[in-house]
């Protein structure tokens, strides 16, 4: 993989690289605006200085018709080795004078108007390069010369030597401030994303066969912190997930395994026997631990879909002394085999604004629940007030006040006092069910012995003419 390639996958190299490129962009433009303020600032100051000197030659020029030479032995010209030239000519385009340092040499005759001095860049007559200004100044009428045109000139090599080495100060202050400014992102990317680094340890250290594993990212920047908390939050419902399945599968393979093997029991016994009546009896059991098995996965289903949020409450008014009685005639038949006698205590009709499916599902498990626990020939109170709150009471002579706690534990088995065991899915079904619809389950043991499951927090709706409807906002 090259250089480039793993600077784009790692946010520190996007980082780095982002950095580097701004930072050679910025000081790019800045030694380019730097070059051309200096050079500028440098050439006006020259060519400020060779448009004074001109006008000075042109003043003396002009007042001294004849003695124009003279203008050789001023200071700055009178020297062969100097850097200072100068050239004037009449308007037939005659040299008047020359500075000494031209040895004899003519300046370019450069191109020049009246009252408006202009600059060239030439060679000069040693042979060096050289900065220029020129004009034509106008004379008196009468004055045989016409006009003057006069050229000043000056070697700029030390100029431009000077501005080399200005050039290689920036760039190397330039270069110096890259050099700084990585290692200074360099640092301020590793402390900076330190945080990352131990949020990420943390993911790698949480262990997802531990049920209280939690996410510690410690104190986090404040633009991080949302993403831990979405973290935390996936890895909360990861866990809850992967807690629900390894339950689902162990309660499947607890509670089927008894069925199973009576199942299994009673084909070999059905498929050895001679008496046809013998068989279907075996046959109608299977069906009946099939049946049962049916209900348990289905309760485990269900169960297991309430827990993971899989199915949610879609409110529509409901009658709830009409649910009732429809769960207790349903049940009926099972009460009917244990002589039981479910006895209701309701009002003409009270409507919730609640989840019919769940509000079914709901009664019909805590009614269940009641006849499982109530011992042979009782009787299962069903209670409901104006005010919402629903009771189902049924003696419990098998339960003692410890049981209460873990009746909605999954597979607490207690005996019901008639030969067999209560597995506790409906209680857990029904728990899981209430805390969907918002309600509250109670489960209490009264000193007489009997079982009161209470359920309260209906959301009340007002009945006009038998029909319920929503309360005003």
């Amino acid at each position: 993989m090259s250089l480039i390639d793993s600077a784009r996958q790692s946010l520190r190299g996007r980082l780095a690289a982002s950095l580097v490129v701004g930072s050679v962009t910025v000081l790019s433009l800045s030694f380019i605006a730097l070059h051309l303020i200096i050079r500028s600032e440098l050439y006006a100051h020259l060519d400020q200085d060779l448009s004074l000197r001109m006008r000075a030659v042109a003043d003396y020029a002009t007042a001294h018709p004849g003695s124009e030479s003279i203008t050789e032995f001023m200071p700055q010209f009178r020297t062969r080795a100097h850097q200072d030239f100068f050239q004037i000519w009449d308007g037939r385009g005659r040299t008047l004078a020359r500075s000494d340092s031209s040895a004899g040499r003519d300046l370019p005759h450069l191109e020049a108007v009246v009252g408006q001095p202009m600059y060239h860049d030439l060679q000069l007559p040693d042979g060096h390069r050289g900065r220029a200004a020129s004009e034509s100044f106008a004379l008196p009428p009468g004055d045989p010369r016409r006009a003057l045109t006069v050229v000043t000139a000056e070697e700029i090599e030390n100029l431009e030597s000077l501005e080399s080495r200005i050039h290689i100060a920036l760039l190397l202050g330039a270069l110096a401030t890259i050099v700084a400014m990585l290692l200074i992102a360099r640092y301020s990317i590793l402390r900076g994303l330190r945080p990352l680094d131990d949020l990420a340890r943390e993911l790698e250290g949480v262990n997802p066969e531990d049920p209280q594993a939690r996410l510690n990212a410690g104190p986090l920047p404040s633009e991080l912190r949302p993403v831990a908390a979405s973290f935390s939050a996936l890895l909360d419902r990861l866990l809850d997930a992967l807690a629900r399945e390894k339950r689902y599968a162990r309660n499947v393979a607890h509670e089927l395994r008894t069925p199973l093997a009576e199942m299994r029991l009673l084909a070999d016994v059905g498929s050895s026997g001679q008496d046809p009546d013998a068989i279907r009896a075996a046959i109608r059991d299977i069906g009946v631990t099939a049946a049962e098995m049916e209900r348990i996965v289905e309760s485990l289903l269900a169960l297991t879909r309430y827990e993971a949020g899989l199915e949610s409450p879609q409110p529509e008014p409901i009658d709830l002394c009409a649910e009732l009685r429809r769960q207790a005639v349903a049940m009926k038949a099972a009460a009917d085999q244990r002589g039981l006698t479910i006895q209701l205590h309701l009002p003409g009709e009270l409507w919730v604004h609640a989840d019919s499916t769940l509000v079914r599902r709901l009664v019909a498990n805590l009614l269940g629940n009641a006849i499982a626990h109530a011992p042979q020939g009782s009787v299962v109170n069903v209670l409901l007030n104006p005010g919402g709150e629903l009771r189902l009471v049924n003696p419990a002579p098998n339960l003692v006040a410890s049981d209460v706690p873990r009746l909605a534990e999954r597979f607490f088995r207690i005996s019901t006092g008639n030969g067999g065991s209560h597995a506790g899915l409906g209680l857990s079904l029904a728990a899981a069910i209430a805390k969907i619809l918002q309600l509250r389950l109670v489960l209490t043991l009264r000193d007489d012995g009997c079982l009161v499951a209470s359920v309260d927090r209906f959301r009340l709706l007002e009945t006009s003419t038998g029909r319920g409807e929503l309360p005003r906002q």
